[in-house]
């Protein structure tokens, strides 16, 4: 799907591609719809980051998600799927319910890893849906010429501009210790002038 998109994607290419006949495909999804359905749970599932690696600062956090969840085709074929949602009803009511869980479970992580350094957990979920729906833009952008190196310079500033206002939160299992960003924390100093 990240290839040809929603709007080319058929069971009989999908068969094609996974050398399955059409018959196998329909057998298991009689439409589009239900074949397209049962791939977002897949496709959301792995944006969910695991816990299993801390990572050294929020600035190696924030590209970790960007280069392991997002710059990657699987989000590209959710992207598809997104953009589809938005003028498909049928395609949006298959899958609300799983984008509304998605969403809280997007929320839940930026707070279990994240803490802002106004202390305010809104602005932790806040800033980390600024980050997706900027690192979603980006991945559009690419089909109108921008190049990987000028996506990475964007990508990079934008992880110094918000690495200042967010501290890393320690797996539970070290305690409750929250690392900070590595950057000189600008916000704090503004604040205080």
């Amino acid at each position: 799907m990240a290839d040809f998109g929603y709007g080319e994607t058929s069971l009989s290419r999908v068969a094609a591609i996974a050398e399955f006949s059409k018959g196998a495909v329909q057998h298991h999804f009689h439409t589009k719809e239900d074949l397209i359905a049962a791939t977002v749970d897949t496709l959301l599932l792995r944006t969910v980051q695991s816990r299993a690696a801390q990572p050294k600062s929020v600035e190696h956090a924030l590209l970790d998600a960007w280069q392991r969840f997002i710059n990657t085709p699987a989000y590209r074929a959710l992207m598809e799927v997104l953009n589809a949602a938005r003028t498909d009803a049928k395609l949006r009511e298959r899958i609300a319910a799983d984008l509304v869980d998605w969403g809280q479970k997007l929320d839940q992580q930026s707070l279990d890893r994240y803490r802002s350094v106004s202390g305010d957990p809104e602005e932790v979920v806040m800033l980390l849906n600024m980050t997706r729906s900027f690192m979603r833009g980006l991945l559009l952008q690419e089909q109108y010429g921008v190049t990987n190196s000028t996506t990475a310079v964007y990508v990079r500033k934008w992880i110094d501009l918000i690495g200042p206002l967010l501290e890393l939160r320690e797996s539970a299992a070290l305690g409750s210790t929250v690392l900070t960003s590595k950057k000189p924390n600008q916000h704090n100093a503004l604040k205080k002038s």
